[in-house]
């Protein structure tokens, strides 16, 4: 036979061969990937995890939501009394104690919610609990921090809105809005204000404190 037929025939079944070679491994790849389908290593982890990712906390640090931060000591974090609380704590003192919650996913701006929480006060100096609030805006750890504090009578609701009120005199408000990647976080602390006055700095140490998760 001519040397340059052979040359063209097995040019041809070299080709041929190459070619079903390449075919089996794409069918071998697509297999793979179909078989794979709804059994994704990321998901099963994420499952398994009931869909949060692993949390390291700094040391020291309590979660709260998805921000950690370095609760006070001597406050006692306690569960929650409503499911509307992410978080509660205890804050003890010599006469009573105080309260700081923490609340997330709830509606309203910040001053709309800052306004709902003067209005839970009356003034006992013949000002308007807004005029004599003080407010501080800020930035923590890469998170805009509204700081309010306020003095006067508490007025408790027992059953919410609309509900009877009991008035505590001398009490205090202060408050921390933390606006995180996730949404707004809102810091409630409500007690005696020889309490509040006393843990003011310790309040405002403590969001200092908070990182996003």
């Amino acid at each position: 036979m001519n040397p340059k037929y052979l040359i063209l025939l097995f040019t041809a079944l070299v080709g041929g061969a190459l070619s079903l070679y390449i075919m089996d491994q794409e069918s071998k790849t697509e297999f793979e990937t179909d078989s794979h389908n709804g059994h994704d290593h990321e998901s099963t982890v994420q499952v398994a995890n009931r869909g949060e990712t692993r949390v390291t906390l700094k040391p020291g640090y309590d979660q709260i939501g998805r921000l950690q931060g370095k609760v006070p000591k001597g406050w006692k974090r306690e569960k929650p009394t409503s499911s509307m609380r992410i978080a509660q704590f205890q804050i003890p003192g010599e006469n009573g104690n105080g309260e700081m919650v923490v609340f997330s996913g709830i509606g309203g701006s910040v001053d709309a919610n800052l306004k709902r929480w003067y209005g839970q006060f009356k003034s006992e100096s013949g000002r308007s609990i807004s005029e004599t609030a003080e407010t501080i805006h800020t930035q923590v750890n890469g998170m805009d921090v509204t700081f309010s504090f306020v003095r006067g009578t508490y007025l408790k609701s027992s059953r919410g809105m609309g509900g009877t009120s009991t008035e505590y005199p001398k009490y205090a408000l202060m408050t921390a809005i933390v606006i995180a990647l996730d949404g707004p976080y809102y810091f409630k602390g409500t007690g005696p204000e020889t309490i509040l006055d006393s843990e003011k700095e310790i309040f405002i140490g403590f969001i200092k404190s908070i990182y996003q998760l």
